[in-house]
């Protein structure tokens, strides 16, 4: 009887810091985070990302002066009423007169502190 409930206590503790173990070496494989060494170049490559942001119920109007500044729409986030966009700096801040946008900003650029 204390054999079986010594191998039961031993295979609960067993089994869930194998199984820990092992998603922790496949977060760390994870394709999805480059090497740190390559992360310097893959800024270097980005174009500067703007936010901008537009009044309610003037996202096809925005949209329209986006187009009409040569801006690229690269994503949405609706539910803050935010365009992501990329381009020239001159163009986005020209937005800044359109009675549609509240306000543009860049993107900031996110770096890990420590390799």
């Amino acid at each position: 009887m204390k054999n079986k409930t010594i191998l039961t206590l031993l295979s609960l503790a067993l089994f869930p810091t194998i199984g820990l173990s092992s998603s922790i070496v496949a977060a760390a494989n994870n394709q999805g985070f480059p090497l740190v060494e390559t992360r310097p170049e893959l800024v270097d490559q980005q174009s500067a990302r703007y936010f901008v942001k537009y009044k309610q119920g003037k996202q096809q109007q925005v949209r329209e002066l986006l187009l009409a500044n040569g801006l690229e729409v690269v994503e949405t986030l609706d539910n803050e009423r935010v365009l992501v966009v990329t381009g020239a700096s001159e163009s986005v801040e020209a937005l800044n007169g359109s009675s549609a946008v509240e306000y543009t900003e860049q993107e900031p650029i996110r770096k890990l502190l420590s390799p």
